[in-house]
């Protein structure tokens, strides 16, 4: 067999590329890699000699034609899998793993290429309900959260790849595969950070409440999984692959600590990452029956791979150190502002840190890379395929089937509408049960005049209990969706030193108190995060960056907020902001003194924040304050 592997830099490529070698040393293998954030070629410098290695982007038509020559396999592992960034360089994500896999099957099958697998993810499922048994199988409808993009594109990839199956008939397979663990794994990842941590004594973050829960494979058995599907897979067909033993963030920390020899008090609780599903867990009966395929190291023997992770870690410091430093860059909309990507160890979240893009930067990953994107174009694609999946996942349910006409035609056309698209995200992602009850059908929806604005959204269902009992349940949801938004905590630095925090102070209608808030609030349809941040700093503080007023040094997610639980699913991000404030502004404001105007920007010393505190009611503010605090990130304790 003549194989390229693209992608095999990468963590998962790169260990079925050396369990290829060992399977099949008489096989010619080539591997496809861009090396940019995620790929190392020093993983690949041991068998260097024994493959060809293409350094190319999937998206060249010219490298790929040249690499296809002379393959008649081809597995596809190359993506864009960095969470934190799709959230601040949507485009670049849509363009690699949706566009550039469209670009491997046509050179494919103009180089005579006769076997095709694509490597996709079980996030594209959505999540599953925390406290439950249920398991994605390959019936499962694809439901990706919108604000997860890796999910989303990899969904759309995966819509591509069969779409190309049913036109061409090429032999076409596909596998959804669970969390991976193993060697060469970056260490921003949750199983290499905790071992990392632990090597150099730091402490072991783990977010959110640590119930999250995923679905954990030794990635060699991944290898021997797809090599199975390669060898015995029949043709249009998905294989799910996991090794039934999905375990909680909390349960893999202590394993880790506990198989390393440390002590449980090396763990400490860090506010939740963003787009953190609950849960995943797959179901590989289809693998395993129709193809044989059984994991070596599955759930009962967890704790024999772990080991070997640990150890392996332990012993290729040399390895993972070098990629600690390792930066990822995004750009905002204008190619103005630029930010590099690094891991904050205490906090287990990617931090940014920001500086100003040069005209004539034409360094590899750059503006020579990311000049070349028609930014617009794929947004508007994204919007059309978000809307198309929810509505899939909507016409799933058997509430949303039992409900009449006339909700139906108003909900596709709530969904239609940019301002109101997160309404039906939310209404997607209603099941049919909840505990005892069954929800019969919506039977109305009530919004607010379009003239006046749309605040909001009033749903009422149909529900039944176990006693057959009916009753009415009334629900308010954003017309922006369940994660509408975000507020920011903004740090003043000056001369390398943080001195005050940047807040508002304005009328709240309609009470007519003037309250301390933080900027931002709603988002601009397919705004990403860089650019909202950008945009909020000048419409509610007058700092623009574009003008160097402020110049962006990090950001730092501090989780999500559900201000008012019970009433709505609204759970907006909060996010500290910390900016280098020009020497030119504000210049009679010393470190230690305080600047508030009637309305408008107020600049509150860091060392009397307990006084702004004791005046604050915001649950935004003092939310974003706490997590900061707690986050203990270094230069940042408040």
């Amino acid at each position: 067999m003549n194989i390229l592997i693209t992608g095999g830099a990468g963590f998962i490529g790169s260990n079925f590329t050396y369990y290829w070698l060992e399977k099949h040393p008489k096989d010619k293998i080539k591997v496809l890699d861009s090396l940019t954030y995620a790929g190392n070629f020093e993983t690949l410098r041991p068998i260097s000699k024994k493959i060809e290695f293409i350094e190319g982007d999937i998206n060249n038509r010219k490298i790929v034609s040249e690499s296809l020559k002379g393959v008649d396999t081809l597995v596809h592992f190359a993506a864009e899998s960095h969470v934190d960034r799709s959230v601040f360089d949507p485009s670049t994500y849509w363009q690699t793993n949706v566009h550039g896999t469209l670009t491997l099957l046509e050179e494919a099958e103009k180089a005579g290429v006769t076997r095709f697998h694509q490597i996709s993810t079980d996030e594209v499922y959505g999540e599953l309900p925390l406290d439950s048994d249920l398991k994605f199988t390959e019936k499962t409808p694809y439901s990706p959260r919108p604000d997860n993009l890796y999910a989303l594109s990899k969904a759309e990839a995966d819509r591509i790849v069969m779409d190309f199956y049913e036109k061409t008939k090429m032999y076409i397979t596909i596998s959804n595969c669970s969390n991976n663990y193993g060697p060469f794994q970056f260490p921003e990842k949750f199983a290499p950070i905790v071992i990392c941590n632990l090597i150099d004594n730091i402490k072991v973050p783990l977010h959110g409440d640590g119930r999250n829960v995923r679905d954990w494979i030794h990635t060699r058995d991944h290898s021997s999984a797809i090599e199975l599907i390669l060898e015995k897979g029949k043709k249009g067909e998905t294989y799910l692959v996991g090794s039934n033993n999905d375990r909680s963030n909390g349960y893999i920390a202590k394993k880790i600590v506990n198989l390393y020899g440390a002590n449980e008090n090396m763990i400490r609780n860090v506010s939740d990452r963003h787009s953190n599903d609950r849960r995943y867990a797959i179901d590989a009966t289809k693998i395993i029956e129709e193809l044989g395929w059984k994991p070596k190291i599955g759930r009962d023997d967890f704790n024999e791979g772990l080991k070997e992770t640990i150890k392996w870690y332990r012993e290729n410091q040399d390895w993972w150190r070098p990629l600690l430093k390792r930066k990822a860059m995004i750009m905002d909309s204008s190619k103005t502002i630029s930010a590099y990507i690094s891991l904050d160890r205490e906090s287990g979240k990617t931090k940014f840190v920001f500086g100003k893009v040069e005209k004539n930067d034409d360094s590899k990953g750059v503006a020579s890379s990311v000049g070349k994107i028609d930014t617009e174009k794929h947004f508007v694609e994204q919007n059309l395929i978000r809307y198309e999946i929810v509505i899939r996942n909507l016409e799933s349910k058997k509430w949303y089937q039992n409900s009449s006409e006339k909700i139906k035609k108003e909900i596709k056309s709530l969904g239609i509408n940019p301002s109101t698209f997160g309404y039906v995200e939310d209404l997607a992602g209603r099941e049919d049960h909840l505990d005892g009850d069954t929800i019969l059908s919506l039977e109305k929806i009530e919004h607010g005049d379009p003239k006046y604005g749309i605040y909001g959204i009033g749903s009422w269902f149909e529900v039944e209990n176990t006693k057959k009992e009916k009753r009415m349940e009334g629900y308010y949801s954003w017309g922006w969706g369940p994660k509408s938004g975000a507020k920011l905590l903004v740090l003043i630095k000056r001369r390398g030193e943080i001195t005050h925090l940047a807040t508002q102070r304005e009328l709240k209608f309609p009470t007519g108190a003037i309250e301390y808030t933080l900027p931002g609030g709603l988002p601009t349809l397919n705004e990403s995060v860089l650019d909202f941040i950008v945009r909020s700093l000048q419409k509610d503080l007058n700092l623009s960056v574009a003008n160097n007023d402020a110049v962006l040094d990090q950001i730092i997610s501090l989780g999500r907020l559900n201000p008012d639980s019970g009433m709505t699913n609204n759970k907006p991000n909060l996010y500290a902001i910390v900016v280098d404030l020009s020497n030119e502004l504000y210049t009679d404001v010393k470190k230690g003194d305080k600047f508030e105007e009637d309305e408008g920007i107020v600049l509150w010393p860091i060392e009397k924040l307990s006084d702004l505190i004791n005046k604050c009611d915001d649950a935004y503010f003092l939310s974003a304050l706490t997590r900061l605090n707690l986050m203990e990130i270094k230069g940042l304790k408040l």
